[in-house]
């Protein structure tokens, strides 16, 4: 069929051109097609190859599509730029390897096995390393045992590299001076507190004031749209307890883990420090003489809840001195003066509490739901996947739920911020916020999607639909009216406001104002994030904006309420470089700067050992180009 097909004139012109074209441009590239190139990058002598590339990308999709609980598509991955993220970790690894190996850098393979040991994402039940958990892990991402090894190794040698590059990046003196002030400068203010009245004790408003405020707002007041939901709720709390766990497997726990079950020996210990140690000597002196503790107390102007540490373990006490005298003291018993690692102490023991242990009996089923809640968590996955592979097969959310041992929860009647129509708030509503919006998104008699939160999976169906609806005056009568006396309130409160401060502007006192409002002043300072009694933030930066001397009136506190101020002084505390920064933005903005430094010499070593990238070999991975 072939010989007699290309015996026709046509077919030899065809061959004719072909054969042309090979003689003009080659055969050459015949041979290239479905062969791959070898390398989709390299960083001076380090290549990293197709394979190798191809292989972080697959398990970083993998990784992402089930933390997201759906299948991530090669074109959402190449919007999101992951395969570019994914080489450029892969080519900044080999960057720092290289420099590694220039250094000369090592780590021990019992250092590399501690490391792991320690990793909490291979830890089991009672908290240890679980071997079988370190397995199965490395068989979900294509790994082998000695292939995370190495993995691991080269982790920490890059770590050791990035903590002394980070070690000693500390943020700016200006940055940190500024942050002290933000945090620290504060206003003081004299001020008087309104508050709203009682919408019931706003006056009543007339018929035609209240259908005029209705028909301004009757879109507000209709009724919203409901939908009747059916819902499938699975957590490993809900597992448990269908698991049945041996008495001898209990035991065993808690001969594990006795220690976790035994409450500690405590002390109730005072304290009464002194400047030197000579002074602490003196007042022992005086208390093996006759004087009593109290009396030392009162001497220091101390008070009995100054002098009380607490009932205390003796690993709370930190001072490790104090910690070793308070629990060799007697009850009642007066100790010799310490001279701790912080302070100059003399202590006495008011109290002990003997260490007792929790027997077999009295912890049993405290860890028989640890342990079912632990082993729930393994099954939640199967039965998660049991149920969407019945769904995927046409199977209701009823017959699932039957197959299964669970049980679907129907819901007659919802709107979307989880209300019935008489405005009472659905309780135990699962994985609330995600489901409300789904069920609000999706048609009914289409399949939902899975939600997903941690260990907790819920699949939903919509049944039906209520649609909103206008609601009439005489229906809407009592709504309007609670929305006209409250609005009518906060209206009168700024009524108030406005003349209190009006007034104090005018030259009036604040005993005045305070006596007309029927209120009194009061004195406050706050920060710019809040002050005492109840100032807010927002209320503190309408403060911190008006000078000194200067008046103004706040915006309203949580409930409603306004203060009408007068800012009597600007406290600007002085910056003490010794001092630890409790907001953490400094630590923060230090560890930004470090990661500065890092990114630094990544790009220096990459421009340095030379970096290639083969955009048809990135394309075979991902699909696209490299970018």
């Amino acid at each position: 069929m072939l010989r007699s097909s290309a015996a026709g004139w046509v077919a030899k012109i065809f061959l004719g051109l072909l054969v042309l074209s090979f003689a003009v441009w080659g055969i050459e590239d015949i041979f290239r097609i479905g062969r791959s190139s070898e390398n989709a990058a390299v960083v001076g002598e380090r290549k990293i190859t197709v394979e190798e590339f191809r292989t972080a990308y697959t398990n970083e999709l993998r990784r992402i599509s089930n933390q997201a609980k759906r299948m991530i598509t090669p074109e959402q991955a190449r919007m999101a730029g992951i395969g570019q993220k994914v080489l450029g970790d892969l080519v900044n690894e080999a960057a720092m390897n290289a420099k590694i190996g220039e250094l000369g850098l090592a780590i021990s393979d019992e250092e590399v096995a501690r490391e792991i040991q320690q990793d909490e994402m291979f830890r089991g039940a009672n908290g240890r390393f679980d071997r079988a958990a370190f397995q199965d892990i490395l068989r979900q991402n294509n790994l082998n045992e000695a292939g995370y090894i190495e993995l691991q190794r080269s982790f920490s040698l890059r770590k050791q590299l990035t903590d002394a590059l980070m070690a000693n990046v500390a943020a700016p003196d200006a940055f940190r001076r500024a942050i002290h002030a933000y945090n620290s400068d504060s206003r003081s203010i004299s001020y008087v507190a309104l508050s709203p009245e009682a919408p019931a004790a706003v006056p009543a408003p007339s018929a035609d004031q209240l259908k005029a405020f209705y028909t301004e707002r009757k879109a507000s007041f209709a009724a919203p749209e409901f939908r009747k939901v059916a819902v499938l709720a699975l957590d490993p709390k809900s597992v448990a307890a269908s698991i049945d766990i041996p008495e001898a497997e209990l035991r065993a726990y808690f001969d594990q883990n006795k220690p976790s079950y035994s409450e500690l020996e405590k002390r109730s210990i005072e304290q009464i420090p002194f400047p030197t140690i000579e002074e602490a000597r003196e007042a022992s002196a005086k208390i093996k003489s006759g004087t009593l503790f109290e009396q030392i107390m009162i001497q220091r102007k101390m008070k009995p809840e100054d002098a009380f540490l607490g009932n205390l373990a003796k690993s709370q006490i930190f001072d490790q001195k104090i910690a070793d005298a308070a629990f060799a003291l007697n009850q009642g018993e007066v100790s010799e003066p310490i001279q701790g690692t912080y302070s100059n102490v003399i202590l006495r023991v008011t109290g002990v509490q003997q260490e007792t242990a929790k027997s077999f009996e009295d912890v049993k089923d405290e860890i028989r739901a640890v342990m079912a809640e632990e082993r729930a968590k393994q099954n939640v996955l199967s039965i998660h996947d049991k149920i969407d592979e019945a769904r995927l097969g046409g199977a209701t959310l009823d017959e699932v739920a039957k197959t299964n041992g669970l049980q679907v929860r129907e819901i007659a009647a919802i709107d979307q911020t989880g209300k019935t129509p008489d405005g009472q708030e659905i309780a135990d509503l699962p994985l609330s916020s995600k489901l409300l919006e789904a069920a609000f998104r999706t048609e009914p008699g289409a399949d939902g999607e899975t939600l997903n939160e941690g260990d907790a999976y819920v699949w939903y169906e919509v049944r039906g639909v209520t649609p909103p609806r206008e609601r009439s005056f005489e229906e809407a009568r009592a709504a309007v009216e609670a929305r006209w006396r409250a609005e009518e309130a906060e209206k009168r409160l700024d009524a108030r406001a406005e003349t209190a401060l009006a007034e104090l502007q005018s030259g009036k006192t604040f005993e005045q104002v305070a006596t007309v409002q029927k209120t009194s002043v009061e004195q406050a300072e706050t920060t710019r994030m809040g002050g005492a009694p109840s100032i807010t933030p927002a209320q503190a930066k309408a403060i911190f904006e008006t000078p000194a001397d200067g008046f103004g009136q706040t915006p309203p506190d949580e409930k409603g309420g306004r203060l009408v101020y007068k800012v009597t002084a600007v406290n600007d505390r002085p910056f003490d470089p010794a001092m630890p920064d409790d907001s953490g933005q400094v630590e923060r903005i230090s560890q930004s700067m470090g990661s500065d430094v890092v990114s630094a010499l990544v790009r220096q070593l990459r421009a340095k050992l030379g970096t290639t990238f083969d955009p048809a070999a990135i394309a075979q991975v991902t699909g696209g180009g490299a970018g």
